[in-house]
């Protein structure tokens, strides 16, 4: 089930990064979609949203009523992590799902702890381990890649 997530009540008032850390972490681990919001501006250099693969960050004005307009017209099949009662009973009006803070950072937590081996979803590659493993290294030497032949009649 993907997750919405009032980021700035589960930042605490602390630092974003550690909310984007974790929200990538869940998103890796139970391979769902995340979208994260941010009240207030987003970082220097930063749009008004991030895409990270299968989180985006979305920085807005109010992040309770972005999640709201967010979840009317497709509330059901949603989890909303955050601790405001009110937001949480509007999205659960909305036939989404409303989790504390706290059973988001339990997930989180979770996620972070997996084994290392564990197989990531196609859709989450980490480049850097990707290309270290050796079967996935680029040759040393340029190859000639060999094509296919035409086969008469299929221009």
């Amino acid at each position: 089930m993907p997750w919405l997530l009032d980021g700035n009540n589960l930042a605490h008032g602390g630092s974003r990064e550690k909310v984007r850390r974790a929200a990538l972490a869940v998103a890796r681990h139970e391979r769902v979609r995340i979208v994260v919001y941010f009240d207030g501006a987003p970082p220097p250099g930063v749009g008004g949203s991030e895409s990270l693969g299968a989180v985006e960050i979305r920085y807005v004005g109010h992040a309770d009523s972005a999640i709201i307009a967010f979840l009317r017209p497709r509330g059901r099949g949603w989890r909303v992590a955050t601790d405001d009662r009110e937001l949480a009973r509007l999205a659960r009006d909305t036939g989404a799902e409303a989790v504390s803070a706290a059973a988001f950072w339990g997930k989180a937590a979770a996620a972070s702890a997996a084994p290392a081996g564990a197989v990531p979803s196609p859709g989450f590659v980490d480049e850097v381990a990707y290309f270290q493993d050796p079967r996935h290294r680029l040759p040393a030497v340029p190859k000639r890649v060999p094509r296919g032949r035409r086969r008469p009649g299929r221009g």
